[in-house]
């Protein structure tokens, strides 16, 4: 099976989506760049959203690349390496992996398998490309209508200008809903790992699934991480830290986990 699952024409397939994904990347970035320079943005904002998205685009590719590795024991190099390269999640694609087949190596795949699981990792996630593609618009314009509504109710006229500065600063709603939906999500992950470390389960095969604290210690580590990156920026007003947090965070977490599995 490993020569279906790693054969050549599965690595040409790789190259060809890779090249695909690279070359439509460069073109939105020239044409944002342009747009950009059209609106006269100010230079440091320009420069300071191009580290940003970089620094967004390079360090979760870290943990890309190690589930990429992790997953070409169990379905070759070039399947993994395709779906992560387009819209792909490492969490689902693990997820997806796991729940058609559990526990299963290289060798002992078989074509039947192999489909199966193919289909699960991308039949099964491309319904959010769909709906993107013939319903965002309406819903984007849904809930971009909600959110001005909710902000307009919270603004209150203050004609005394003394009065004015007194009010309390509110963050609206508009600001809040994408933090909102990813605290969720994270949340909702953060549970799964939890939950399996103190009520582990049989999977479809009857077998004890394999439970570990070390998501746990990457979780905390890059908590506490997020939260003195969070405090140095705004105690200490070390402004340059905010562009890096993230990184730092993912980086000390997947550390930290790392090591704790080379304790034992």
């Amino acid at each position: 099976m490993s020569n279906i699952a790693n054969a050549w024409w599965m690595y040409l397939l790789g190259i060809i989506v890779t090249v695909f994904v690279l070359i439509g990347s460069l073109a939105f970035i020239v044409q944002s760049y342009k747009d950009a320079k059209n609106i006269n943005m100010d230079q440091s904002i320009l420069k300071k959203t191009i580290i940003t998205s970089a620094i967004f685009t390079i360090l979760p590719s870290i943990s890309i690349l190690i589930g990429i590795v992790s997953l070409s024991n169990c379905i070759g190099i070039p399947l993994p390496w395709i779906r992560l390269s387009v819209i792909g999640a490492l969490h689902y694609e693990g997820t997806a992996v796991n729940v058609t087949y559990g526990a299963v190596s290289l060798n002992s795949l078989q074509p039947q398998q192999f489909v199966t699981i193919a289909s699960v990792m991308t039949l099964g996630i491309i319904s959010g490309p769909i709906y993107c593609l013939f319903g965002f618009k309406a819903y984007d314009k849904k809930v971009l209508s909600k959110a001005r509504e909710l902000d307009n109710n919270e603004t209150v006229e203050v004609k005394d200008e003394s009065q004015k500065n007194n009010q309390p600063k509110t963050r609206k709603f508009g600001s809040m809903l994408f933090d909102i939906v990813f605290i969720g999500m994270i949340c909702a992950f953060l549970g799964i790992e939890i939950a399996k470390y103190f009520n582990p389960k049989k999977d479809y095969t009857g077998t004890m699934q394999e439970s570990t604290y070390y998501p746990i210690v990457a979780i905390v580590v890059a908590f506490a991480t997020m939260a003195l990156c969070d405090l140095l920026e705004k105690k200490l007003k070390q402004k340059w830290i905010s562009n890096f947090s993230l990184g730092f965070s993912m980086i000390l977490g997947m550390l930290a986990a790392v090591i704790a599995g080379l304790l034992g």
